[in-house]
């Protein structure tokens, strides 16, 4: 039984992982430019960055939420970041050079990408409002809570491992090159600043 909370935070966060993200597409570009040993560094960091949010929404749920109920220009500026990006993704013609693999840390860039992302702490809010329902969560830091939250890093980390590995099938059978993977990671990027915009207009 006590098992069921590792396994409920695997599905609720692979859940919230699934759809394409900021850590997603960096996952998928290295793998591209390099391999999947070194997109799934990034993966282990996105897995820590997600702990972390978690654990704010559980110990700050109802302030997270009326924080960004009150300032719906966080969200706004997220939805304009997304538009740049993928703006400049599909302007930049330039193909990535296999030397950028030596700057910066892969696993500082899946936490980074993972923590600035206040959608996904609002999902992780609602997430744990609704388990409250249905699980005593508010007994302190259980074993119970703790198994939940390894479920939260393990869920990330094999979602991300998963996009590694389909982009890899996919270069198997087609490979892209690195001006149409672009274009691909840029219209992802802008099509996520519609949804968020559209989510600010209709609620």
């Amino acid at each position: 039984m006590i098992f069921t909370f590792l396994i409920i935070g695997i599905i609720a966060t692979a859940i919230g992982a699934l759809p394409p993200g900021a850590s997603n597409i960096a996952v998928v570009k290295t793998t591209v430019q390099e391999d999947i040993c070194q997109s799934l560094k990034i993966g282990y960091g996105a897995g820590i960055g997600e702990v972390m949010l978690a654990l704010i929404a559980f110990s700050s749920g109802m302030v997270v939420q009326e924080f960004f109920t009150m300032h719906l220009w966080v969200q706004g500026l997220v939805a304009g970041i997304l538009a740049i990006a993928g703006l400049y993704f599909i302007i930049n013609r330039k193909k990535e050079k296999k030397e950028s693999k030596k700057y910066g840390s892969k696993y500082l860039t899946g936490f980074a990408l993972s923590v600035i992302n206040p959608p996904v702490l609002v999902y992780w809010v609602l997430v744990f409002s609704l388990l409250r329902g249905s699980f005593n969560l508010d007994g302190g830091y259980s074993v119970s809570l703790m198994l939940f939250f390894v479920g939260v890093f393990l869920g990330k980390v094999l979602i991300l491992y998963a996009y590694g590995k389909l982009v890899n099938r996919i270069q198997k059978t087609k490979p892209q090159s690195g001006t149409s993977m672009n274009k691909m990671i840029g219209v992802i990027l802008i099509s996520l600043s519609v949804i968020q915009t559209a989510k600010l207009v209709l609620f």
